[in-house]
């Protein structure tokens, strides 16, 4: 038979032989640090041929071909290939993939890998072309990036354009800012953290990954960890740069034309008075309209926004080196960034310096330092910018009054202009002298640093102990320059007083330290290959104290001079005081993973807080999880592994709380000085200030929560949904009194108020690669609805009320503009007359009154329902290209401010165009507006009432990086030049100035649209 077998044809031979006989592939997978990687699946490319690594990362494949390639494959791991020929050994280093960051995830206290987290937990890789981005600060890059946080910037101020951030929609009526922690330490700021720095942001959004921080998570937490050289081979030196300019996306367009602004008035005198009435003549009019031609110094029509603005500009430079190696690893960086705001004598600078080192003393043993200083120098004028909401501030909105009749400045007489119309009043605002001689100076330091030492006496058990000092410095100062309006044509000073001659001298200064040690003991071990436990305590301490001082003195000895002692001390005034807080905690959590599909976790936090009274001073804040890796169920795998490579049930249920809306000595009897009578004599002594409400205690939430996280077509697609229930209970508000008691006392606060929040989120992703070419795409989406349920005091009709969202739309519907007397006399008698906006009578009484504004449960005024975001990443060989699209829907909110303005007054109002162009008019019968100085014109009705919905390209950036085996030549390791633009443009019915911005709706500071160009070397 041999010699039979012999005689086949050649071509057919070696294939029989083959079919008879298998070849055995064998090899060990290990990490970059030498250690078995068990799990890792081994596949045959092109087959269904597989297994997986053992224990001790061994594995041992057969193939019935004699060649191929092995597909090696884990997750947080970077996919592998390697060829085989004939029976072989094939031992494979895999390396972690840092695009995969959510594989391994920062939560408190520590990391999870993701395939076995419970929680609701978003992981951001801060890369280079984040960091590069021309951004002021961290908060505005997390815009679009993570489902459920909704990022939005309320100014475009130099040094307080920092984005307000929301977890899962408003979850109290008081403070509802998330709780930010860097490298352990909580309370930073995040928009003082330089973003070269940060390596990951993790938002952990529900209580099974929340509770770990107890009293301050109920809003959630953003979890930052900035960059430690670890798992680097050799030091590096980075270099980023970028220089941006800023424009504004939109801007007020003030009607430089003061001839067209008295005629203004003019037609607004005209709908009450007879010509000889008005204020302003036709005289002074032509008057202006033909000298204003050639002596603009005392017949100015000044362009306001073009005197008071400029373009923009922010550089940030950063020089950072790390490394590590088997003992020891490091960091090291500094950077500046200086921003000049869109307004002249906005300016902010910011200085960064950290250090980061950590050191194996022992096997098992490590020590580890954490420290970042910066310094802040930020200029402005006014606390908004261009206004000042401030209650306590008479002209924070004068800008509405910068006509443009006033000259901003003479430089050859150094007198700044004022009224000089006859009849105009001479209150009229001269914002130029404002912006230039009344400016606060605002100098920032903090210091924050960290060490820990960890010992691991026996394998599993870490002990670890945490001492973090925080310190920081702030201190104010003013010293107005006297000036007063100046009229040019009669050469005398106006009316205006900006500065009076005694102007005196302000410094302000806020210090303060906060002390945290957290000690922290962990058990990890693995029962029975298939049984895996982890369990955590942490006893944590913190303090704080912070401490302010003021003084002043006026009557300055010469106007240069802005030290308080270069004052007279007939007039002076200092304050000061301090106020201190602790909090104590106890903290646990235990995981348990079985067969690698079975995963529970729970979680406690039992914190004590010194602002409550004994007694209400403790809450236990306690959660639990479950969830179900169900593709790696043997009855389902079959079904799902052609296509699914994974799928994760996850449900969550817990307590969070949260006590921001208590002040640190609230609960403690403070006294008041006021007068009483003593006999027939008026005498002063000490009253009590408030009254204590014994049972106030914390505020408390509940949060259910469902997810699921899938992953399709070898892990190319890629799907997180969420579903959560929250419920804030007992908010914490200011409570009323009799009447008998009201000025007497202060009202004290209460447990008053339920809020809950619903929503659902989506998270898909799909990535790829087709040849050089790669390719992903993301999209991201939330939708969050608020109820308030419950309040235990007098609520009025308003945009506040039980079973509504809060702040609500609650307004009056409209007919339109009335056209003829005909609309006038069909619509509810209101006094109305053509030109005006009709009000619906909706409730049929015959009146319009407050019973006839209508109520819209789905649409909030404060903050969108629904927000979205799509990233965009496009790379083929050095060259990257990554688009940013946010949107948002579900917020309306009344177009009413001080510019828009049709029921102005007889003076001194700074007019825009379209005042001149829009209001209604029996020769504009299609006016967009309704007519001047009309009746209930300016009432909150549909005809006011403006969709915030959007559409925005966030950004755009494009960059080239230069090949390697050309910059080797030169010693450079990397190289990479890029442009990038940021509010590029926005789809949008809105009116105003910019649907994202929130606060008052008078600030007149634009956002900022910025176009830049920078690169990265890597030496």
């Amino acid at each position: 038979m041999a010699p039979a077998a012999l005689c086949l044809p050649p071509a057919t031979a070696p294939a029989a032989f083959f079919q008879q006989q298998s070849v055995v592939i064998k090899g060990r997978v290990t990490d970059e640090h030498n250690l078995p990687l068990p799990g890792v699946t081994v596949a045959l490319k092109g087959t269904g041929t597989g297994t997986t690594t053992d224990a001790n990362g061994n594995y041992t494949l057969r193939s019935n071909a004699n060649s191929g390639v092995l597909e090696f494959s884990f997750i947080g791991y970077a996919r592998q290939e390697a060829a085989f020929t004939g029976a072989s050994t094939r031992n494979i280093v895999l390396r972690s993939d840092q695009k995969a960051l959510g594989e391994v995830v920062v939560v408190g206290y520590g990391t999870q890998k993701k395939v076995n987290l419970v929680g609701a937990v978003s992981a951001v890789k801060v890369d280079e072309k984040i960091a590069g981005r021309a951004l002021p600060n961290a908060s505005s890059a997390l815009s679009g990036m993570v489902p459920g946080l909704a990022v939005n910037q309320s100014s475009g101020m130099a040094g307080r354009n920092s984005a307000t951030l929301l977890i899962r929609g408003l979850g109290t009526v008081n403070n509802a800012n998330p709780l930010i922690v860097v490298d352990g330490m909580p309370d930073v700021d995040i928009n003082r953290i330089n973003l070269n720095d940060i390596e990951s942001i993790s938002v952990l959004k529900d209580a099974t990954s929340a509770s770990v921080y107890g009293s301050r998570a109920a809003n959630g937490v953003i979890l930052i960890t900035t960059k430690s050289g670890k798992g680097m081979r050799k030091a590096q030196i980075n270099f980023n740069g970028n220089l941006a300019i800023v424009k504004p996306t939109k801007a007020y367009q003030f009607m430089a034309d003061y001839p067209r602004a008295l005629t203004m008035h003019q037609r607004g005198a005209a709908v009450s008075q007879q010509p000889a009435a008005w204020q302003f003549k036709n005289g002074t009019i032509d008057q202006w309209m033909a000298l204003g031609m050639i002596d603009p110094l005392r017949y100015p029509n000044t362009d306001w926004w073009d005197v008071i603005s400029r373009t923009g500009n922010i550089q940030n430079y950063n020089v950072s080196a790390s490394g590590g190696g088997e003992n020891s690893n490091f960091f090291i960086s500094v950077g500046v960034q200086d921003e000049k705001g869109l307004q002249i004598n906005n300016d902010y600078k910011l200085y960064n310096a950290r250090f980061n080192y950590d050191y194996k003393i022992r096997k098992n043993m490590n020590v580890g330092v954490r420290f970042n200083g910066n310094w802040s120098k930020l200029t402005y004028a006014l606390e908004d910018g261009f206004t000042d909401d401030a209650p306590t501030n008479t002209a924070g909105f004068d800008l509405q009054y910068a006509i443009a009749g006033i000259t901003p400045y003479d430089p050859v007489s150094g007198h700044y202009g004022g009224v000089m119309a006859y009849g105009e009043d001479a209150q009229a605002y001269n914002p130029y002298t404002v912006y230039m001689n009344t400016l606060s100076r605002m100098n920032r330091q903090e210091a924050n640093g960290s060490i820990y030492f960890d010992w691991s006496p026996v394998k599993g058990l870490t002990g670890r102990v945490d001492y973090i000092l925080t310190y920081n410095n702030q201190f104010r100062w003013n010293a107005n320059m006297p000036n007063q309006a100046f009229n040019f044509q009669t050469n005398t000073f106006g009316g205006r007083i900006y500065v009076g001659e005694n102007a005196g001298i302000g410094n302000f200064t806020n210090t303060g330290y906060k002390t945290l040690m957290n000690g922290r003991l962990s058990y990890q071990n693995t029962f029975g290959k298939n049984h895996e436990l982890s369990v955590m305590g942490v006893y944590s301490e913190e303090y704080w104290y912070t401490r302010s001082q003021s003084s002043s003195r006026n009557d300055r000895l010469h106007p240069s001079l802005h030290e308080v002692d270069a004052a007279l001390t007939d007039i002076q005034s200092a304050g000061g005081n301090s106020s201190a807080e602790g909090l104590r905690s106890y903290i646990g959590r235990l995981n348990y993973t079985a067969f690698n599909k079975y995963l529970f976790e729970a979680n406690f936090r039992y914190d004590g807080s010194s602002k409550f009274l004994p007694g209400s001073q403790y809450g236990l804040f306690s959660s639990a999880a479950v969830g179900w890796r169900f593709t790696e169920e043997s009855f389902i795998k079959p079904f799902t592994s052609r296509f699914m490579n994974s799928g994760k049930l996850r449900v969550s249920y817990g307590g969070l709380g949260n006590n921001s809306g208590v002040g640190r000595y609230e609960q403690q009897e403070t006294l008041n000085t006021s007068n009483y009578m003593s006999g027939e004599d008026i005498v002063r002594g000490f009253v009590y200030r408030k009254m204590v409400n014994r049972d106030l205690t914390w505020e408390a939430n509940t949060v259910f929560n469902i997810g699921l996280d899938l992953a399709f077509l070898d892990n190319r697609l890629t799907a997180e949904l969420d579903y959560y229930n929250r419920l804030t209970k007992g908010m914490l508000q200011s409570s009323e009194m009799s009447i008998l008691l009201t000025g007497a006392y202060e009202a004290p606060r209460a447990n008053m108020g339920n809020l809950r929040n619903r929503g659902v989120e989506a998270n898909i992703t799909w990535s790829d690669k087709v040849g050089e070419f790669r390719y992903g795409v993301n999209l991201n989406a939330s939708y969050n609805a608020t109820n308030l349920e419950k309040w235990n005091e007098f609520l009025g009709k308003g945009y506040t009320f039980i079973n509504m969202p809060y702040h609500f739309v609650y307004t009056y519907e409209d007919l339109g503009i009335a056209q003829t007397w005909e609309d006038v006399y069909n619509a509810t008698p209101q006094g109305a007359s053509p030109g005006d906006i009709l009000r619906k009578d909706l409730n049929g009484d015959g009146r319009i009154t407050g019973d006839d504004k209508k109520a819209y449960p789905n649409l909030q005024r404060d903050r969108p329902t629904t927000n979205a975001a799509l990233n965009v990443n496009l790379g083929w060989k050095g060259i990257d290209v990554a688009f940013l699209f946010t949107a948002a829907t579900g917020r309306k909110d009344y177009w009413i401010n001080n510019y828009n303005n049709v029921n102005y007054g007889q003076q001194r109002y700074a007019f825009t165009w379209e005042h001149w162009n829009n209001p209604w008019s029996w020769e504009n019968r299609g006016g967009a507006w309704p007519r001047l100085l009309g009746s209930s014109n300016r009432e909150e009705t549909t005809f006011w009432l403006d969709d915030l919905s959007y559409i925005r390209l966030k950004n755009i950036q494009v960059g080239y990086t230069i090949p390697q085996n050309l910059l080797k030549r030169i010693g450079v390791n990397s190289f990479r030049i890029f442009g990038s633009t940021e509010n590029v443009a926005t789809i949008t019915s809105y009116r105003g100035l910019d649907p994202e911005l929130t606060g008052n709706r008078s600030n007149a500071y634009p956002l900022n649209k910025s176009y830049s160009i920078g690169v990265n070397v890597g030496l």
